[in-house]
Order: structure tokens, then C-alpha cells, then sequence
């Protein structure tokens, strides 16, 4: 009864108790997820090139055949993030989302992500407030699950070596590993007013044998 004399040291009591409830519960939940982890359970979606389910990833072929000609034509062919996005929409592939609109930060995650070459790490988000459950990245609040060849790997650990010495190598101008195909003042400025394409830029000859640049 709102109305009884201690009616509101009671609700803040009762209410006390049940938020130390829930911080126990959500501790609770937090830890059994991080044993689960170190066992190998994987926590997330599937993506491209492996699916998830019951918390084991197996190999999708048709989208491992995407990855291993993303991480070829960038670590072996050493061509930009700029230039493979562009190829994989003129070839059709589709994302994970079902789409063809590649684009330099998706390669550039594809090409960051350890999933592909065998391991796996996780607590990369993490949900600090039990109150509010809002993900943050993990800045190293709480130690990442870490297991190396943990599943079938896509990417040979010899390429995946070469491809994170590249992006280092490109992005040390904080150009997110574009490389060859970021040198020019308008590389991925310039697009296409149909498809979204980004331009990329051609050396020509001209028939007297001098050379010059061009954009399409």
C-alpha cells in the first residue's frame, strides 16, 4: 500500500534487491558464456564463407570461393581494396546480405578477420552495463577468448601472413589498405552516377607510343 507510512522505504528496498538480482544473474550468464567459449562454442552469426550454427562453423563453399579471390588478389596480385570491390560487382558476387555493393571497408574487414585462416577470437564486443545491456567494443576491459586453429581454415596461414604484412605496409598513411589503388588525389572520389563504382585510374598508350592516365 502506497499509502502505508513505510510504503516508500520498502519500494526502495524491493528495488535495491532486485537490481543486486540481476547483477548476479547477468554475472552469472557472463561467466558460463566465457567457459563455453574456452571450450570452442562460437558465439555469433554466420558469414560469408562459414556458416554458425549450435555454435560450430563449417565451410560454405560457394562463399569461400569469394574469400580466397579476395585474399588473392590482394596479397598475391596486390591489388587495392578499391579495385577488388569493383570486380566482385562487375563479376556479380554478392555479399553476405544477399548484395553486389562491395565496398573498400568490407574487403578490408574481410581481409582483417583471423576467422579465415583457422582461428578464432572472441569477447570482441562486450555488455559492461547489466542495467542498459548495450555493446561496446572490448578495449581491453576483459580478456579476449582466444583459440587458434579452432576450425577448418579458408586461407592458408603463409597467404594470411603475406595479406596482414600488406595492410600494414598501405595503411601506415591511414589509407585502410587501399595501396595501389589509393595513389592519386581522386581514387575513390570519383563514381559512377548509375552503380555507385568507384572510379579507378588506367595508364593508356596512345598510338606514337607516349602514355597517359585515364579514369573509368
Amino acid at each position: 500500500n502506497s499509502l502505508d507510512p513505510d510504503a516508500e522505504l520498502r519500494l526502495s528496498i524491493m528495488g535495491s534487491m532486485a537490481q543486486e538480482e540481476s547483477r548476479k544473474t547477468s554475472s552469472r550468464v557472463k561467466w558460463g558464456q566465457t567457459r563455453r567459449m574456452e571450450q570452442g562454442v562460437v558465439f555469433g552469426r554466420s558469414l560469408l564463407g562459414y556458416d554458425v550454427k549450435d555454435g560450430k562453423m563449417t565451410v560454405n563453399q560457394e562463399g569461400a570461393e569469394i574469400i580466397r579471390q579476395i585474399f588473392y588478389k590482394y596479397g598475391v596480385e596486390k591489388k587495392g581494396t578499391s579495385v577488388i570491390a569493383r570486380e566482385l560487382r562487375e563479376a556479380g558476387y554478392k555479399t553476405m546480405t544477399g548484395n553486389i555493393k562491395w565496398s573498400n571497408s568490407h574487403i578490408v574487414k574481410i581481409l582483417k578477420n583471423e576467422k579465415y585462416v583457422g582461428d578464432l577470437v572472441q569477447k570482441k564486443t562486450i555488455t559492461p552495463d547489466y542495467l542498459s545491456h548495450a555493446k561496446k567494443y572490448n578495449h581491453g576491459e576483459e580478456e579476449l577468448v582466444v583459440i587458434r586453429d579452432h576450425h577448418q581454415p579458408i586461407i592458408d596461414r603463409e597467404l594470411w601472413d603475406i595479406v596482414q604484412a600488406e595492410l600494414k605496409k598501405r595503411d601506415r598513411n591511414g589509407t585502410l589498405g587501399e595501396g595501389h589503388s589509393n595513389r592519386y588525389v581522386f581514387s575513390g572520389k570519383i563514381r559512377c552516377g548509375e552503380c555507385g563504382a568507384s572510379f579507378v585510374s588506367r595508364q593508356k598508350k596512345r598510338k606514337d607510343g607516349t602514355s597517359y592516365k585515364r579514369w573509368g
